[in-house]
């Protein structure tokens, strides 16, 4: 336990522990247009199954590398000229190998990436194939004992411009606590991050209990962006996020009031269910009700995007099997600045489905669409 350091500075502005308010200030006025484009693909059939879900974008937002799980390679697409350029092929096995799991892998400059699939075999490969480089994290948390009683890490991101430092969260088997953890691989240590705000997200954790079986559904996620002034750490539950600052390991929690849609999921969500059918309720209501996306930097405008959406959603059953259905989607886009003060939120019209995968390129939001098995996107302009 020694290399286990529970170090952490919360800072919370007026020296009294109360959350900073967001304050809309004098609002303006949110305009859209959108447009369509397509990828060039060539003779290659890109990898769209995932939804581009094991998808990263390049720090100078111009290639985006989509893994293809089947070839075990990454497909690099030059978002400029809207074309594909390579397959980038790796080993599964063997001296040079990434293991069976390629995702979660991170892009570390612009030309090598971290490979993180099993925490046994994290490595550091160049954009050829090759491995350059192992990083002992198993080692690192077996020592620290964080991983006894079942607890598991979870690698989420890699703390920018600082060599071999990454964030991930720890969960326990029933994932009904989850804390952020910051492993230190030169040091050696691992710090928890203390999340306190976040605490009340437990209440929406839901455990079925069917046959024997016990399993578990989360109507809350935390989500960790790591573009911008800092590293944001946001859930869909509640409006507010904190603000991690690497440099005097640090926290911010900021909190904002919405004018449009509710500031939180209802809190009366049941702790145990039984049935197929209350469970899939559950799922349903989880999906109608509001829910916060992650946050988006755009390096142009010096500002953050978040969407957040409501829907009228049902349950469809067919053969046995519980689906989802979405209509009726409201898509909402919020405005931070740099600063991560809230300065502007509007209703959507022209997004009429809730988006999967998108980022930020060029000012603008590119939305992953699937036409007829080609890669394409949607891009949102945005005018304030």
């Amino acid at each position: 336990m020694n290399k286990f350091g529970f170090f952490i500075i919360l800072l919370l502005l007026a020296g009294c522990g109360s959350p900073e308010k967001g304050n809309l200030g004098q609002q303006g006025q949110l305009s859209f247009s959108l447009d369509t484009v397509l990828v060039d693909s060539g003779d290659e059939i890109l990898y769209l199954r995932a939804n581009l879900g094991n998808a990263e974008l390049s720090a100078d937002g111009r290639y985006l590398y989509n893994y293809n799980p089947t070839d075990h390679a990454l497909e690099k697409i030059d978002l400029d000229e809207l074309r594909f350029v390579q397959k980038i092929r790796f080993e599964r096995e063997g001296p040079q190998g990434t293991g069976s799991f390629f995702t979660p892998f991170f892009l570390l400059g612009r030309d090598s990436v971290l490979v993180a699939g099993s925490l046994k075999q994290v490595a550091i490969f160049n954009l050829e194939g090759e491995k350059l480089e192992e990083v002992k994290i198993q080692e690192l948390l077996d020592e620290s004992s964080i991983l006894e009683e079942g607890n598991r890490f979870r690698m989420k991101a890699v703390i920018p411009g600082i060599d071999n430092h990454y964030l991930g969260f720890l969960t326990d088997w029933t994932a009904k606590s989850m804390q952020l953890i910051k492993v230190d691989v030169p040091a050696a240590t691992v710090t928890e991050l203390v999340l306190p705000a976040f605490d009340k997200l437990e209440e929406y954790h839901v455990t079925q209990f069917s046959g024997g079986q016990i399993s578990s559904f989360l109507v809350s996620q935390v989500m960790l962006q790591t573009e911008g002034e800092g590293i944001v750490i946001s859930n869909n539950v509640f409006n507010e996020l904190y603000v991690y600052l690497p440099n005097s390991d640090s926290l911010l929690l900021k909190t904002y009031e919405s004018r449009l849609t509710p500031n939180q999921k209802t809190p009366y969500y049941p702790k145990e269910v039984e049935s197929d059918q209350e469970m899939e309720r559950i799922r349903a209501n989880g999906t109608a009700e509001i829910n916060f996306e992650r946050l988006l930097w755009d390096t142009v405008n010096e500002r953050y995007y978040r969407f957040s959406y409501q829907a009228d959603v049902e349950t469809v059953e067919k053969d046995g099997w519980f689906s989802l259905s979405a209509t009726n989607v409201r898509v909402y886009l919020t405005l931070f600045d740099k600063n991560l003060e809230m300065i502007a939120e509007a209703l959507v019209p022209e997004l009429t489905t809730i988006p999967q995968t998108y980022f930020v390129k060029d000012g603008a939001i590119w939305i992953f669409e699937n036409m007829e098995d080609e890669l394409g996107f949607v891009r949102l302009s945005i005018d304030l």
